[in-house]
């Protein structure tokens, strides 16, 4: 997938170039990538095509024309300095089996009893609108209006993406698809954990699926010179974002379950400022939404408690 990758630049703050991918929706790479897989879906005998969400997606039709379809694919998208495989694996792999099943998932009374179809969504990871399944959810026919409002870190809302990609926003909805038109999807993914390596093992099957709940947390102090505020006047937002981020894996190491902070953010951000306002992302997942909201709940009342305790609010 390099041809539709950029690799993504050191920092002169960071003690390593970055050398992994980073392929969000609706940019150039996001484009090449439709392309490439595109072309590649054609040469497997799809009928080929972009949907009005920025998914590419092929069809060969079943024994007859118009039959309900069985859709193989993934993701095509990354999280920052990603690995090469995670998401665009299950699409390559779903069009290596259009491509193996050749002339005998097309017309005849020895074809597919059902169209085959292989899709590349073009958003599942949020990375860069900070909502995850985008692609997904226009397809399920869940999309909210209200995600048009989203921007991205330079300011760009979704709407206005969705127009720079050549897409018309108000056709968002003709990406659905309804449940009578589909037999089952089917989404080969890389393992993202250590559990097949260290069991030596080349295959696992999915038993759940963990549902995540995202947050920011945001926690108001007040800033103050550093050198001239003792500790008893000061009202420090990074203690009490910091006092969370301890009490975030306590309690879900307790529960069993997955809570990850993955970003903080620090104003004013300089080396002699107090911090007077600091926000943390929150991930929270588990094999069912009560274990997950349950850990929210409790995470939710924890932080609260220190934060008062270090003298800065939350909210």
């Amino acid at each position: 997938m390099r041809p539709c990758s950029r690799v993504a630049p050191s920092s002169p703050r960071s003690p390593r170039a970055r050398r992994g991918i980073e392929r969000s929706h609706l940019t150039p790479e996001h484009r090449a990538a439709n392309a490439l897989v595109g072309g590649w879906m054609e040469q497997a005998g799809l009928r080929v095509r972009q949907d009005a969400a920025g998914n590419v997606c092929g069809r060969r039709e079943g024994r007859t024309p118009g039959l309900p379809a069985l859709v193989l694919g993934s993701h095509l998208d990354t999280v920052p300095d990603a690995g090469r495989y995670d998401g665009p694996l299950g699409v390559l792999m779903a069009v290596a089996v259009a491509e193996r099943l050749g002339r005998r998932a097309g017309a005849g009374p020895l074809g597919l009893p059902f169209a085959l179809e292989v899709i590349g969504f073009g958003d599942e990871e949020g990375t860069r609108f900070d909502k995850a399944l985008l692609g997904s959810q226009a397809v399920a026919g869940t999309w909210d209006d209200a995600w048009w409002d989203l921007r991205d870190r330079d300011g760009v809302t979704l709407h206005q993406a969705f127009r720079d990609f050549g897409l018309d926003p108000a056709r968002v909805g003709e990406a659905a698809r309804r449940p009578e038109e589909l037999v089952g999807y089917l989404e080969a993914h890389i393992e993202q954990g250590p559990y097949l390596e260290a069991a030596d093992a080349s295959l696992g099957y999915v038993t759940s699926i963990a549902g995540a709940r995202r947050f920011v947390l945001t926690f108001l102090g007040e800033a103050r010179h550093a050198g001239g505020t003792p500790y008893e006047r000061r009202k420090d937002a990074l203690v009490g974002a910091a006092e969370a981020v301890v009490a975030v894996e306590r309690v879900a190491r307790a529960a069993g379950t997955i809570a990850t902070v993955g970003r903080v953010e620090v104003e004013p951000g300089a080396v002699n400022v107090v911090p007077g306002r600091a926000a943390l992302t929150l991930d929270v997942r588990a094999a069912t939404d009560a274990e997950r909201d349950r850990t929210w709940d409790e995470v939710h009342a924890e932080v609260r408690r220190g934060a008062r305790g270090a003298g800065s609010g939350s909210r």
